[in-house]
């Protein structure tokens, strides 16, 4: 499947291998052909759209993403340029007029994380709930199971997302 920004994907090929472009560590990602990249970008989306978000979408009958927001005018995220969008008065929301750059930054981080731990033994048993493992003297521990399909394995993605992430959300 291509990538078709605004339908599968937050960010091309071409964003993501300037955003790496500033940034250490991205062997993995350099070391990709297209197809992978391509790959690892959808991927990380889907990943990205499983979480919970504060708001609404901006156009919930013509969008397909979960950005661009229509966020609470009450605790809005703490990025400066947020204050920049549309403020709705009948439904008391602000309305993000674009993606906002730290979402598609973290699908970067997300895809780079995914090329980097996405297949490892680790991870595997971690998506299994494996709490912990044995190898003769050595042992590891991993987190609890429960945070289930929502845990990023970036958590610079993470973190950039991190305003934006509902604390709770009301089951309708």
């Amino acid at each position: 499947m291509a990538i078709q920004v605004g339908i599968n994907s937050y960010v091309d090929i071409e964003f993501a291998d300037s955003y790496f472009a500033g940034r250490l560590y991205t062997d993995e990602w350099e070391q990709a052909d297209t197809a992978t990249k391509e790959k690892a970008l959808l991927m990380a989306c889907k990943r990205i759209e499983r979480l919970q978000f504060k708001g609404i979408k901006a156009d919930p009958e013509n969008q397909i993403l979960q950005f661009p927001r229509a966020l609470p005018a009450v605790g809005m995220p703490l990025y400066p340029r947020e204050r920049q969008f549309n403020f709705d008065y009948t439904l008391a929301y602000i309305v993000q007029e674009k993606v906002p750059e730290e979402v598609k930054q973290a699908q970067c981080e997300e895809a780079l994380a995914l090329l980097k731990y996405g297949n490892n033994t680790r991870t595997r048993l971690q998506e299994q709930g494996v709490i912990r493992v044995d190898f003769g003297g050595v042992s590891e521990e991993y987190e609890r199971a429960g945070r289930g399909i929502n845990k990023l394995f970036s958590n610079e993605a993470y973190e950039l997302l991190k305003p934006y992430l509902a604390g709770a959300v009301a089951i309708v």
